[in-house]
């Protein structure tokens, strides 16, 4: 028979769509798929049965779909795949047994290995012994699925190949090989997602705000649940009415939806407490997300700010450590056992025994030892009692986000940083860290923060350069002594010249000119300043010859960094000379 053109296109057009087009009612899917793990773990994907027969694996097939990609036996045994069962087809079973300690499933080690994309755009197709596909995932990274995590479907019965039909495992295993996938809903689950408290630190005879956020996680609408908040005060872990601090009923949540519970607590003694969050419902199917415990240390002082990040050196010199200061601006000692940092998705403990953090003490963790090559003050027995090395450090130069937690892993402080929180005006901020204006302010606000105005670049372990109260004042300029007499006598050579700003952060510049108004010196140009400082006049031209003596003027022009507001000050000066 004669075969057209056209009829030859159609018919390999058919062909190439079948190979990729899984059955409408597959009996075998594609469940879980590991392509991303973490040395020495192997890759391998999972298969489930979803009808209600049993099904025998042997001589089934799969493929990774890029060019020149053989296909693989799954197995050659005969292999009875239960109804809602689970497979795990492996490039390594040892590998993956060792990983898995305790899955007891079936474990197939695939007769060779393509190894799968962890960049995504990668299309994994399992066909059934008579060639036929049972299912085809064509996944991305974007997905989920990435740094050791597994990419699970969500919902048997939606579609493979869609997007948001897939997320990372959530799972303490980072997997649930053999189990329910830890994203699959349930029909009936109300989430207790988080539970805050504010302030961060509370004072004895203060009003502690607390929050609950609670989500419907189930595929069907929540009826008749109730969300309490517990003080536990005989630390059982179980709320008792007697412990009660509020409790309020819901009618309903419909799936996918959230909603919040508040009310306020007044702790009337000192010291840790331990309260409880807890939601109850009949008919939940998942109880182990319905409870959070929050321990909280309770002052008997305001003392304000908590334990913040107060530094960050992100861009040092060459050569140099990268390093962030951690400062206890609390009113109490503060115990950073098993607290840790967190940078990204990579988690440090900062110390695995008692370590005591001191009221208005700083602490600094370091990438490595080269810190002291560059604040060798830093190098004495008081101050290397409050600097720990952590070779896994490495913050990124665009920015990232980094966090302290205490050892309850509640998040202590927390900070987005970028190189947009520099001055602006700096023109090179490599070797300058980010200071924080003021420990009480909120560290995630970029408003908080700007480049260190100190001539080394930064002050780890010492008062921010940029420091200031946060208390707006009248504008302040003046010049001690005045008048004074610089002949290098060794006495009142120098004048000091203070001034005192409106703005917390600004660009100032400082300039002395004649009684005629011509400008005689430039002492500061267009330099990063705090609210207040000082520097030293003296005597001298720009050429570095002595001024003549008589009446000069000192003026100081200040442009504040954010706002744009222009302070100008000017103070007479009176260069003397010492009398014969």
């Amino acid at each position: 028979m004669k075969t057209t053109f056209a009829a030859l296109m159609v018919s390999i057009l058919f062909y190439s769509f079948s190979i990729f087009t899984p059955p409408v009612y597959p009996q075998i899917i594609i469940n879980e798929v590991m392509y991303a793990p973490v040395s020495p773990a192997k890759e391998w994907f999972e298969l489930k049965n979803v009808s209600q027969t049993p099904v025998n694996l042997q001589n089934w097939k799969w493929r990774d779909a890029a060019a020149g990609n053989p296909l693989r036996i799954i197995t050659a045994f005969n292999i009875q795949l239960l109804p809602d069962s689970f497979a795990v087809v492996c490039e390594d079973s040892v590998s993956f047994r060792n990983q898995y300690p305790l899955f007891y499933g079936i474990v197939l080690q695939s007769s060779a290995w393509s190894a799968l994309n962890n960049s995504g755009n990668e299309n994994v197709v399992v066909y059934n012994v008579s060639g036929d596909i049972s299912d085809s995932l064509t996944y991305n990274s974007s997905w989920g699925g990435v740094s050791g995590l597994s990419l699970e479907r969500k919902q048997s019965g939606e579609n493979t190949n869609n997007s948001s039909n897939w997320s990372s495992s959530v799972h303490p295993d980072k997997a649930t090989p053999g189990k329910r996938n830890s994203v699959t809903p349930f029909d009936y689950d109300v989430r207790l997602f988080s539970f805050e408290t504010i302030p961060l630190y509370p004072y004895s005879g203060g009003e502690i705000n607390m929050k609950l956020n609670i989500r419907n996680t189930g595929l069907n609408t929540a009826n008749l649940f109730s969300a309490a908040i517990y003080s536990d005060l005989n630390n059982d872990s179980i709320g008792q009415i007697n412990e009660r601090i509020c409790m309020q009923n819901f009618a309903s949540l419909i799936s996918g939806d959230s909603l919040q519970h508040q009310c306020s607590h007044t702790p009337a003694d000192t010291g840790y407490k331990m309260f409880i969050a807890e939601i109850k419902f009949t008919e939940d199917e998942d109880t182990l997300n319905n409870k959070i415990f929050k321990k909280i240390y309770i002052s008997n002082q305001t003392g304000g700010g908590g334990v913040v990040i107060n530094e960050i050196m992100y861009d040092p010199l060459t050569g140099h450590s990268e390093w962030l200061e951690i400062l206890n601006n609390t009113g109490t000692s503060v115990n950073l056992k098993k607290w840790k940092y967190a940078e990204s998705t990579n988690i440090m403990t900062i110390s695995d025994s008692d370590f005591i953090l001191n009221p208005g003490e700083y602490f600094i963790i370091a990438h490595d030892t080269s810190l002291y090559q560059a604040y060798p003050y830093l190098n004495t027995n008081e101050n290397r009692r409050r600097i720990t090395f952590i070779s896994a450090m490495s913050l990124s130069n665009t920015g990232e986000r980094i966090m302290i937690t205490d050892s309850m892993n509640n998040t202590v402080d927390a900070v987005n940083y970028e190189s947009g929180f520099h001055n602006p005006n700096i023109e090179t901020t490599k070797g300058i860290s980010l200071e924080k204006i003021n420990p009480k302010f909120i560290s995630g606000d970029r408003h908080s923060w700007s480049s260190s105005a100190d001539p080394s670049g930064a002050t780890p372990g010492k008062l921010n350069s940029i420091y200031t109260s946060g208390i707006k004042s009248e504008s302040k300029i003046s010049v001690s002594p005045n008048p004074f007499s610089p002949d290098g006598d060794g006495y009142e050579d120098f004048a000091v010249i203070s001034y005192k700003l409106k703005s917390n952060i600004a660009q100032i510049r400082i300039k002395v000119f004649d009684i005629k108004g011509r400008e005689v010196r430039t002492i500061i140009n267009n330099s990063a300043a705090g609210s207040s400082g000082e520097t030293v006049f003296n005597g001298l031209d720009n050429g570095n010859q002595k001024l003549r003596t008589g009446v000069y003027i000192v003026m100081i022009e200040a442009i504040d960094e954010r706002g744009g507001a222009l302070e100008n000050m000017k103070v007479p000066v009176v260069i003397a000379s010492k009398l014969e």
